[in-house]
């Protein structure tokens, strides 16, 4: 039986009272009728204006959800702890096949134009590339990506030329599709992932390409790197291996990728998520660009930076080489040589801060030049840091990929008590301000880890230094906590986006309401930077939305 069915046999069925595509839906989506509703809304909004534009063709329906990390902030990159779920709200693809070679995409979102290209033209070298650096860096996609940077299209052409390299055969039929989405851009749920993710799943059912889920995870990365946004893979990761709303707990470490230490859960009903959209966006200019890079250039340098200090602890070559990730940077890792003790001994050995002159001459860094102009090389010199921070990102780094390895087991006991903790310290390394409006300076002195030594404090209590917050999300996260959340904090990269906040499902209601009477006053208006101009009362209702697991990426049959 063909897996593509007429336009008005989706809309037929979508409309049908009896009860089979309810229940069809259900196994992707959950029971919830709140959920269903939205869900069959977005679906049919996008069914319609395919038929619209294109008219009743043979069409198949791909869709990806967002995705949520519970625990494990900053770390994906450097191979630490996640804690990925999905989101209710996501990316559907409504596609047909063209009769020629010509891809033609229309977003529901009239902010975005008509995309257009040539799959073969985009495909062509692609499949042919021995490796797909040698893609990234020839002239069409250099050019590309230097005259429609952020173009939401190129992210479209590099799914096709990812899926083409895989197949290491040309895409030599267009596709015609509907692109509609629900997930609200830069609110830290990964609308763009979703997208490329959405796509991904589509072009490999249309032409029959057979991927691995780590190499459907590789693929978006890399798809996402064709379009100039150098990402990692936890946001794809969340949307690849949810399957069926479960929380999963993985290092995904780069250059491989190992999925062989993925742990999965059905996470208890009795607490709930909310997902607080702050409605801010990141713009950093001037000393404020300087400060937030500062920590990252740090952060980035890190790994390389540990090995070098277990060496001068006498750790043996072949142990030092074998920690290579932050997950590794674990007291029970290093338990052989020293554990809990041996990880304090080495965080004192590291500087709090260093010049940068310093920090050339006490550390081999062959990545140094390179990674200083990959942070510094957009401001102006005049500007740039003379010092840095190193201590406390590193410790934030350590102290985070634990703390994210320890909520899985907690939420696993059904602690949620200990889960929610770990939350609020884990925001306490991005905080800013306190609850007082005073700026945090985060205590990472030699008093305070010889204390913590002495005390044997675990070291996933510890904040660490990364200070990827901002006031409005400080605030966020002290309104729900104050309104009884068990833990709150940010998710996704920082600065702006969304904050979560763990909740007995008791008490999601009264946290829900505080939250958005906070946001609904002057006060929040002046730290979100809207020139006194409150939220609206859709914008309020919208703020604050029940975090519902559903399937992973997929087709709707």
């Amino acid at each position: 039986m063909s897996p593509f069915k007429f336009l008005e046999t989706w809309l037929h069925t979508l409309d049908n009272p009896d009860g089979e595509f309810q229940r069809i839906l259900s196994k992707t989506y959950g029971s919830d009728e709140t959920v269903l509703t939205g869900r069959k809304s977005l679906l049919q909004k996008a069914l319609t204006l395919y038929g619209t534009r294109f008219g009743n063709d043979p069409v198949r329906v791909f869709r990806c959800p967002g995705r949520v990390n519970l625990r494990g902030m900053h770390v994906d990159t450097h191979g630490g702890y996640l804690n990925l779920i999905t989101h209710q709200r996501e990316t559907i693809f409504v596609v047909s096949l063209a009769t020629d070679t010509r891809c033609t995409f229309v977003n529901l979102n009239p902010e975005y134009e008509e995309g257009q290209f040539d799959a073969l033209e985009v495909t062509q070298s692609a499949a042919d590339a021995p490796d797909w650096e040698r893609v990234l860096s020839s002239p069409s996609v250099k050019s590309l990506i230097r005259e429609r940077r952020g173009h939401w299209c190129n992210y479209l052409q590099g799914v096709f030329a990812r899926v083409a390299h895989a197949a290491r055969c040309p895409i030599s039929k267009g596709v015609r599709a509907v692109v509609a989405s629900d997930l609200p851009a830069g609110a830290g749920l990964s609308s763009s992932h979703s997208v490329c993710t959405c796509l991904l799943y589509a072009l490999c059912g249309l032409f029959d390409v057979s991927l691995s889920d780590a190499e459907r995870i590789l693929c978006v990365r890399d798809a996402e790197w064709y379009a100039g946004a150098r990402s990692g893979v936890s946001d794809q990761g969340a949307m690849i291996l949810c399957k069926n709303g479960e929380l999963v707990n993985a290092p995904l470490y780069l250059p491989e990728l190992d999925l062989s230490e993925v742990r999965r859960i059905y996470p208890s009903d009795a607490v709930c998520l909310l997902v607080i959209n702050s409605y801010t966006t990141r713009s950093l200019s001037g000393a404020q660009l300087v400060e937030y890079t500062r920590n990252r250039f740090a952060y980035s340098m890190a790994l390389d930076i540990f090995r070098q200090e277990l060496r001068r602890q006498g750790v043996a070559e072949s142990f030092v080489c074998s920690v290579d990730r932050l997950a590794r940077l674990s007291p029970d890792y290093l338990k052989p040589v020293g554990g809990l003790s041996l990880l304090y001994s080495v965080l004192l050995s590291v500087p709090e801060r260093i010049s940068l002159q310093e920090l050339r001459s006490r550390y081999v860094l062959d990545r140094f030049e390179q990674v200083y102009t990959q942070y510094f090389g957009g401001i102006p010199e005049e500007n740039r840091p003379k010092e840095i921070a190193l201590r406390g990102p590193l410790l934030y780094g350590i102290a985070e990929s634990e703390r994210a390895r320890k909520f899985f087991d907690y939420v696993k006991q059904e602690d949620w008590i200990s889960a929610g903790k770990l939350m609020t310290i884990g925001h306490d390394g991005d905080r800013r301000v306190r609850f007082d409006g005073r700026e945090v300076c985060p205590d990472v002195s030699d008093g305070f880890l010889a204390r913590a030594r002495r005390d044997n404090i675990s070291i996933e209590l510890l904040p660490g230094d990364y200070g990827a917050s901002s006031p409005a999300l400080d605030a966020l996260v002290d309104s729900a906590l104050g309104a009884g959340a068990l833990g709150a904090c940010l998710t996704g990269a920082g600065i702006a986006g969304s904050v979560i906040a763990l909740c007995r499902r008791d008490d999601a209601e009264r946290v829900s309401n505080a939250v958005r009477q906070f946001m609904g006053g002057r006060e929040y208006a002046r730290l979100a930077g809207r020139d006194d101009k409150r939220l609206s009362y859709r914008e309020l209702e919208e703020a604050v939305v029940l975090n519902h697991r559903t399937a992973g990426a997929g087709e709707i049959t």
